[in-house]
């Protein structure tokens, strides 16, 4: 399984499960997370501080 962690630059930690990394794509008005339920979550690039995937 594998999960996306999102921080926001006011320290907070969200973890998403995903399919694969190709469902975290960087957009022109920030980032765009598919979850591996379907749900699609939208990110402006300044609320973001970092995006990490990994394995669990």
């Amino acid at each position: 399984m594998l999960v996306a962690e999102v921080t926001t630059t006011d320290r907070r930690k969200t973890r998403y499960q995903v399919e694969s990394e190709d469902d975290i794509r960087k957009t022109r008005e920030g980032y765009k997370i598919k979850t591996a339920s379907g749900e699609v979550l939208r990110f402006s690039e300044e609320e973001v501080e970092s995006i990490s995937v990994v394995e669990e």
